[in-house]
């Protein structure tokens, strides 16, 4: 069932903002939003809902533990209230913002397409200011002086 729900979004999702090979994003379970691969997935054991998973990037070597608790202070402080949590991808050494969403009358490719720009952002801002960044810049965020969750 939930599949079907999934493959109905996601072309739903290709239809509202014009992408035309909406069996291909079905088949793959992947968008590519604003420089992310984006992937979907159900899980069994969790009816009624569906993931999604923002890689936004390696963390480069020397950073892994500082950015570690960035991530761990994030899903404390910004995600806490949110189903997206940060995350570590021990096979690719990725970035990850994990999504658990609901299948719903609202969750519809005009929902997905909203909320794929939101957290695009978020993981924009990371790999901007946390991953990619000189290392002056980075230090400043990891101060442990929090300006980094007003943003």
């Amino acid at each position: 069932m939930e599949a079907d729900d999934l493959r109905d979004l996601l072309t739903d999702f290709c239809k509202t903002v014009g992408l035309p090979d909406a069996l291909s994003v079905v088949a793959r379970r992947m968008v590519y939003v604003k420089g992310m691969d984006v992937t979907f997935e159900t899980l069994e054991g969790d009816a009624g809902h569906f993931q999604m998973y923002f890689r936004f990037g390696a963390i480069m070597a020397g950073r892994v533990l500082r950015v570690l608790r960035l991530m761990l202070e994030a899903n404390l402080l910004v995600y806490a209230k949110d189903n997206g949590r940060f995350a570590l991808d021990p096979d690719t050494g990725e970035s990850v913002l994990m999504l658990r969403a609901a299948f719903g009358p609202q969750t519809n490719g005009q929902w997905l397409a909203d909320t794929l720009a939101h957290y695009s952002e978020h993981g924009m801002y990371w790999r901007n200011n946390i991953l990619d960044c000189p290392d002056e810049q980075f230090n400043g965020v990891a101060s442990r002086e929090y300006r980094w969750i007003r943003v």
